[in-house]
C-alpha cells in the first residue's frame, strides 16, 4: 500500500487551493482509511484543521458540484478562509466535482478519493497519484499478525495464508476477518478459513454494521457502472486466468478493438488490475462475487446508511 508523507502534505499553501493527491482504487482497498490516518498524523500542520466530504449521496449517487460546495460552506470551521484546512474529498465520482468546489475551499488543500483515475484532474491539477490495490501477499501477512498477535498467526502460517488468498488480499475483507477473529479468541483459522470458503463472498460481512460488508461494496460499486459496463464484468469472471484483448473479444462477443476500451474502463474503475501491457487480472474475491451475481445467487443488498459525518481537527 502507498503511503502519504508529511512533507507531500503540507506544500502549495498558496492563494490557491492545493490538490495534492488523488488516493484511487477498486471497492474495499482502503482509500478512505488511508486518507483519514494520514490526515491523523499531518493535521497539526492546517491551523483550521481537517473535514471530511462525501461525494456521493447515501444512496450511492454523485453529488453536483453546488450541493458540494453548499455543504462544504457549512462544515469548514471559522477561520478556514484565513488559514489553512485540510479537506478530504470523498468517494468523487467526477473531476468536476472536485473543480467545483475549490473556490469555497480558499487556502486549503485538498485530498481526493475516487474509484476512478481521475485522470482529467491529474492532467488538470498535477497532484501526487497513489493508486491501491490489494495488498502484497507478505503485507497482508503482516495485518493479519499485528492484529491477531504473532502467536496466533504462527501457529497456523499455512492456515493465515490461505485465510487472507481467501480474502483476496482486499484490505476491507482482511479488515472483517481480524475483526471476527479477535472477538472468537478460540477459534482456529483454518477453521474459519474453512467456513468463510464454503460461501463467499457473503460471510465477509459483519453484522452490526453494513458498511463492513464485502458484498455490499461490490455491489455498490456496480450500480454505480454503466449497465453495460456491469454487464461486461460479470461476464469476464468467467475467464479463469489472465484477462487479455482477445479473450475479452470473445467472452463479450466485440470487437478485439472494443473489448480493449471495455477492459480499459473496468481499470480505470478498479475492477480489473493491470498485469503487464496488453494482460490484465480479476481479484479472485472480485470473481467470486461477479460469478455469483451472475447466477443470482446474491442477496440484495441492504438499505443504504449513513455516510461518514465530518472530521474535526481532534478526530482527524
Amino acid at each position: 500500500m502507498n503511503h502519504l508523507s508529511g512533507g507531500a502534505w503540507s506544500e502549495n499553501l498558496g492563494d490557491v487551493p492545493s490538490v495534492l493527491a488523488v488516493v484511487s482504487g477498486g471497492p474495499g482497498m482502503g482509500k478512505t482509511a488511508l486518507a483519514v490516518h494520514a490526515a491523523g498524523l499531518v493535521v497539526d500542520q492546517y491551523p483550521a484543521g481537517a473535514v471530511l466530504l462525501p461525494l456521493v449521496r447515501p444512496d450511492g449517487t454523485p453529488r453536483t458540484a453546488d450541493e458540494a460546495a453548499t455543504e462544504l460552506r457549512s462544515l469548514l470551521p471559522p477561520g478556514a478562509s484565513r488559514e489553512a484546512c485540510l479537506v478530504i474529498l470523498d468517494d468523487v465520482v467526477h473531476p468536476d466535482q472536485v473543480r467545483g468546489v475549490l473556490h469555497v475551499i480558499g487556502r486549503s488543500a485538498v485530498v481526493v478519493t475516487s474509484r476512478m483515475g481521475l485522470a482529467a484532474l491529474v492532467a488538470t491539477h498535477g497532484p501526487a497519484v497513489l493508486p491501491l490495490g490489494a495488498l502484497p501477499p507478505g503485507d497482508a501477512h503482516a495485518l493479519l499478525t499485528g492484529v491477531l498477535g504473532h502467536e496466533r498467526v504462527a501457529a497456523e502460517a499455512a492456515a493465515a495464508r490461505s485465510l487472507a488468498d481467501t480474502c483476496g488480499h482486499v484490505p476491507l475483507a482482511l479488515r472483517i476477518v481480524t475483526a471476527r477473529l479477535l472477538t472468537r479468541p478460540g477459534l482456529r483459522l483454518s477453521d474459519y478459513a474453512a467456513w468463510l470458503r464454503r460461501d463467499l463472498p457473503t460471510r465477509l460481512a459483519l453484522p452490526d454494521d453494513p458498511r463492513m460488508s464485502v458484498p455490499l461494496a461490490l455491489d455498490r460499486a456496480l450500480a454505480r457502472l454503466p449497465a453495460s459496463l456491469a454487464d461486461a464484468h460479470l461476464r469476464l469472471a468467467r475467464l479463469s486466468g489472465p484477462v487479455t484483448a482477445p479473450a475479452a473479444a470473445t467472452v463479450l462477443s466485440l470487437a478485439e478493438t472494443h473489448a480493449e476500451e471495455v477492459l480499459d474502463l473496468l481499470l480505470d474503475t478498479g475492477f480489473l488490475d493491470w498485469e503487464e501491457p496488453g494482460t490484465f487480472r480479476m481479484n479472485p474475491l472480485f470473481r467470486t462475487h461477479a460469478l455469483r451475481r451472475s447466477t443470482g445467487t446474491c442477496d440484495p443488498p441492504p438499505a443504504p446508511v449513513l455516510v461518514r459525518r465530518p472530521l474535526s481537527s481532534g478526530a482527524a
